[in-house]
């Protein structure tokens, strides 16, 4: 099948114009002449490339490329435009587009972008394909677990991943299990605090036929069915202390034996856990965490994620509204700066559960505040309008005031990253360091 190359352009003749050239070359090609109707189209099929003009009437092609990334966030975007200016670009390019054209178009210079951005697009969709783990974000912090767990998975090293409940530690198990030499073999899960004490320690090594009431006959244990492949702990804080020694000697021997029996088994297995705890101290044996720990990820909770939460939603969102048959709403400004400004105490597994319930409830065509639930829609991250104060005041300092908390508030939108933050306020890296200073912001 051709790959399929969506053109946008409120000017027919230019996009009829594109069209022609793409086909020429085999691409299969749908034009739009406004944002509105190439996303209405995206719960019936799926682009491999969204070329749009960026000066339209309706939604500017910035605006559009925002849109996108909540609808499908790896979509490569090429903007173009015969108004280039690198304020524009520099927007563009932040919002997320793969690449920036300038009319009038060379035909040569087109296709080599929407070739690289087809090769792109494949290979993210080989990366993502059946059974891989996907794991949407692009803040500074998630990538920093992944390019660990990506490194961990080359290696048989034993894997401690930490974080809150619901920000996705069995998913980064999953990829760090899909990456290793191990994926072809068995990838075993057991949630070491949902499980009774006294049948634990026989449900990882198993137990012979009478070892405890109700066990009739000889069954092999979790450690059995993962051996070649993965066994993940999640929640192993929850071990008791007598399974704790039990994992212990296993870790050190490779050797096990079933509840009830005397003979010695093995088993080539890769042990991954997780915890949502403190391990040190407590009841948790030290020399078993450092067997744990050789290779420790921590797992970011959603809110110090940035924006990921818009991109995490909209995917979320385009694929509720899928299975239940329904149009994918957009999210107003409103309802974006609310989302930001939510802690989101349940991390990812909350944002999920709001994406069925938006796609259940939401009537329009577009989430405003007053479909969120009250205690999102109540935040805004910062109003569009700043109010005067009552009176007599201090213009300087007010000004200063407000300064400062934009220079915070970028910071914390781009995790950290000062080159970016510095992007995101039109200053140069210079100007930008010497304000740091000047408010003593130094821990960002």
């Amino acid at each position: 099948m051709n790959p399929l190359v969506y053109v946008v352009d409120d000017h027919g003749p230019s996009a009829k114009s594109l069209a022609e050239v793409l086909q020429d070359e085999g691409y299969d090609v749908r034009t739009f002449d406004s944002g509105a109707q190439a996303l209405a189209m995206f719960g019936q099929e799926s682009p491999d490339v969204l070329v749009t003009d960026l000066r339209m009437d309706a939604m500017d092609g910035v605006e559009l490329l925002r849109h996108v990334r909540l609808v499908d966030a790896e979509l490569p975007v090429i903007v173009v435009t015969a108004y280039a200016t690198i304020d524009r670009a520099v927007e563009a390019t932040r919002a997320g587009a793969f690449a920036f054209v300038t009319k009038p178009l060379r035909p040569e210079e087109i296709l080599v972008q929407i070739r690289n951005a087809v090769a792109q697009r494949t290979l993210t969709k080989r990366a993502g394909g059946e059974g891989s783990p996907r794991i949407v974000g692009r803040s500074v912090a998630l990538l920093r677990a992944l390019g660990m767990a990506d490194r961990a998975a080359r290696t048989d090293l034993a894997v401690l991943i930490t974080g809150e409940s619901g920000t996705g530690k069995e998913l980064l198990a999953r990829r760090i299990h899909q990456g290793s030499a191990r994926s072809g073999r068995a990838f075993v899960a057991v949630n070491c605090g949902a499980i009774a004490e006294s049948l634990l320690e026989a449900e990882l090594f198993g137990a012979t036929k009478g070892a405890y009431t109700g066990s009739d006959r000889d069954r092999p244990g979790l450690v059995e069915a993962a051996d070649g492949g993965t066994l993940f702990l999640d929640e192993v804080g929850d071990l008791s202390v007598s399974a704790q020694v039990t994992l212990l000697r296993f870790l050190q021997e490779g050797t096990f034996r079933r509840v009830g029996e005397t003979r010695e088994r093995s088993a080539d297995v890769r042990v991954v856990a997780a915890t949502n705890q403190d391990l040190r101290g407590g009841t948790f044996r030290e020399d078993l965490f450092f067997r744990l720990a050789v290779l420790p990820i921590a797992v970011p909770p959603l809110r110090s994620r940035g924006d990921d939460v818009l991109l995490l939603l909209g995917e979320a969102l385009r694929a509720a509204c899928g299975r239940m048959s329904r149009p994918i709403p957009q999210i107003s400004a409103a309802a974006l700066d609310s989302l930001r400004a939510h802690p989101w105490p349940g991390n990812v597994r909350e944002l999920l559960n709001l994406a069925e319930r938006l796609a259940v409830l939401s009537d329009g065509e577009v989430i405003g505040p007053e479909d969120l639930p009250e205690e999102i829609a109540a935040l805004r991250e910062a109003p569009d309008r700043v109010a005067l104060p009552e009176g007599d005041f201090d213009l300087t300092g007010w000004l200063e005031a407000l300064e400062e908390r934009a220079l915070r508030r970028a910071l914390h939108r781009q995790d950290g990253v000062k080159a970016r933050a510095a992007a995101t306020l039109g200053l140069e890296r210079n100007a930008f360091r010497y304000k740091l200073k000047k408010y003593g912001i130094d821990d960002p």
